[in-house]
Formats: structure tokens, C-alpha cells, sequence
């Protein structure tokens, strides 16, 4: 490992520390190095927050002459909620720049690399690229397509079923995995599922077991409407949109109307238009989505290529007959779907999480 590297390593690692704070801003880090010695490190807290760069040069105050800045994202030189760092950066008398990733906001992109480099500041891009990429997937994917990152949570026996033939699925996974599912419900903006897993299961969809910076949006997919609204998911706080039909007939609670958004797609074949639903959701600026099911939904995203994540947490247990993963979907072996690649493996004290993710 070089010595930039190693140092944007570090990085990474503290940018790392902003995670399901700083949405819809991406996580960034930032250290200065003089004489291969770190003299400030920052990374960005929250919205509103000073930058990953403020705070690394303020910490270095004193040691910034013809030092090197790491930051794995390409400092900015437009105003939003605070003011441009890559003047500030100039001014500090920093010599060298190195940053894993340009910033796909249309209004950054290239453009804070270029006034350093009209600057006189020697700029290096792409170290740890993709592991850059990897911690901000999300802000990448939505500056890209303006829909979110879809991410879906399967627990699974190790004979292929997400519930037993009597559909009961508590519980397929242990304590351990469950609880980091908690963590990712506190990193993302919302959480779905689909109608059947609400009045089956009852759930909370809330990041109880972890400690969460927000209350991440809760996303019911359900082609007709709900008869009961005393379910946790209308009774928790947060914001809840509704997925479902143009013409179902809705009739909201008054005291939910606050709470509560009807996204209306088009159905196509029975189903409910996926696609623009998450489309409808992205312009409501819902970044990230953590899918965790039921089977059917889960069937749909996989179908029509709308999955760009999978967690499957397989289970040391065998259930016989049961639920599939993936319901509506029977494809032979020549049509497989193998977009999917493995991108790394965590062993919990009971299961084992893969994750793949979707290169199309």
C-alpha cells in the first residue's frame, strides 16, 4: 500500500463516522499530511455542518504550508449550506490535493478540480476509487439517476425459504444479524415493504436496536388500501408514503393526513409500476431504500432490475417446505439472473451475511 493510500485509508475511515447523519450530503473525510506527518484530520458531521476540509484546515492552523490534503471527495465550489471549500483550500497555502472520487453533483463535477489545478495545487484523483464509491453508493446513484439505492434485506434458511409453509418467519435469523439490520435502517432514508408483511407481521420498521441520527421514512407498497390503520407503521412517528394504484380509493385518517403521502403509479400486468414509483420517491429526495420484503414485492424489484443491493443473511437452519425468496420468479438456467457479484462477507455469531451488488 502507498503512502496515499494508506493516508486516504484513514480517510475513508472517518468519513465513515457520518453515516445515516450527513443525508442527502455524502460522507466525507479529510486529513493533512506535512512531511508524512498527519497535522489535521475533519470529516463532515452532518447537514449544515462545516465540511470535511474546514475542519481538517482548521485543525492543521499553523502547519498548512505546502502540506497535502486527502479528501476522498472533490472539494466543492459552489455555495449551498455553507461556503465553498476549494478558495478556502487555495488560501490555506496547500500545495497538493489527492481525492478518491469527482463529485457527481452536476454543479461540482470537475469543476473543484479544475480551479485548484488553475490555482497552481497539484491535484492526484482516484486512489481507493471504488472503495470510495462503495461508502457513498447512494448519494452517487440518486446525482446519477434521481431515484434511490435499493437495497434488499433477506433472511433465508440454508434451504432457500424466508419463512416456513405457514408463513412465520421469527425467527429465521439471530440476534447479532438483526441488529445490524437495525444499523442499516438508521443509515438509509427509507425502509419498505410490501401490504401483506404490514398486516402479517406488524411491524415497527423503526431502528430500535441501534442507535439511529433519524427516523428514516417507512414505504408500504399496497395495491388497495388498508382498512385499519392501527398498525405500528401508523402509529411510530416519521413519514410514511404509500406505493399504490391511480385509481385505488384512499381514505386517510384525518390525523395521518400530516404523515402520511399516497404515491400513485400506473399497474402494469397486475402489478404496480415500480420503476416510476421509485422515481415519484427520488423526487421527494429519498436517497436510499432498504427493501425488506415480502417475497412477492422482493419478486418484482428483482424482475424488472430495480435491486441494486442484496443482503441475504442465510440461517443454519433447515425448514423443509416453506416461502421462496423471491416469489413470481422461475427462470432455467440459461436465463439466470448473474448481474449480481459478491461484494463481501461478514460472519455473525449465528449467520452469514453476502452482499452482492448489481453490475449492470
Amino acid at each position: 500500500m502507498t503512502e496515499d493510500e494508506k493516508n486516504m485509508k484513514f480517510v475513508l475511515e472517518l468519513a465513515l463516522l457520518g453515516l445515516g447523519f450527513t443525508s442527502p450530503n455524502p460522507c466525507v473525510g479529510a486529513v493533512i499530511v506535512k512531511n508524512s506527518r498527519i497535522v489535521g484530520i475533519g470529516y463532515h458531521k452532518k447537514r449544515g455542518d462545516k465540511h470535511a476540509e474546514i475542519i481538517a484546515i482548521e485543525d492543521a492552523r499553523g502547519h498548512l504550508e505546502d502540506a497535502t490534503l486527502y479528501v476522498n471527495l472533490e472539494p466543492c465550489t459552489i455555495f449551498g449550506a455553507t461556503p465553498p471549500c476549494a478558495p478556502v483550500i487555495k488560501d490555506a497555502g496547500i500545495k497538493r490535493v489527492v481525492i478518491s472520487n469527482r463529485d457527481p453533483n452536476p454543479k461540482v463535477n470537475g469543476r473543484g478540480i479544475a480551479y485548484l489545478k488553475e490555482n497552481g495545487i497539484d491535484v492526484i484523483e482516484g486512489v481507493l476509487e471504488n472503495e470510495g464509491a462503495f461508502l457513498n453508493r447512494f448519494f452517487f446513484y440518486y446525482m446519477k439517476h434521481q431515484r434511490p439505492y435499493l437495497i434488499g434485506k433477506i433472511a433465508v434458511s440454508l434451504d432457500g425459504f424466508i419463512a416456513d409453509k405457514s408463513g412465520n418467519s421469527r425467527w429465521i435469523s439471530g440476534d447479532e444479524s438483526r441488529r445490524y439490520v437495525h444499523k442499516v435502517r438508521g443509515e438509509v432514508d427509507g425502509i419498505m415493504v410490501g401490504k401483506g408483511t404490514v398486516e402479517k407481521d406488524n411491524p415497527s420498521l423503526l431502528p430500535v436496536s441501534f442507535y439511529s441520527p433519524k427516523i428514516p421514512a417507512r414505504i408500504l407498497v399496497a395495491m388497495t388500501p388498508f382498512t385499519n390503520f392501527a398498525y405500528k407503521i401508523f402509529t411510530n412517528p416519521g413519514r410514511i408514503f404509500i406505493v399504490t394504484s391511480e385509481e385505488a380509493n384512499w381514505c386517510v385518517p384525518k390525523e395521518l393526513s400530516s404523515k402520511v403521502t399516497l404515491v400513485r403509479v400506473k399497474v402494469s400486468n397486475g402489478s404496480l409500476n415500480m420503476h416510476e414509483a421509485l422515481e415519484q420517491l427520488g423526487s421527494y429526495g429519498i436517497q436510499s431504500i432498504l427493501c425488506e420484503g415480502g417475497s412477492y414485492l422482493m419478486g418484482e424489484l428483482l424482475r424488472h432490475q430495480l435491486l441494486n443491493e442484496i443482503m441475504i443473511f442465510y440461517s443454519p437452519i433447515i425448514l423443509g417446505d416453506g416461502i421462496k425468496v423471491f416469489g413470481g420468479i422461475s427462470l432455467d438456467i440459461n436465463s439466470a439472473i448473474k448481474q449480481f457479484k459478491v461484494h463481501e462477507r461478514i460472519e455473525f455469531e449465528q449467520d452469514t451475511m453476502l452482499r452482492l451488488i448489481r453490475y449492470d
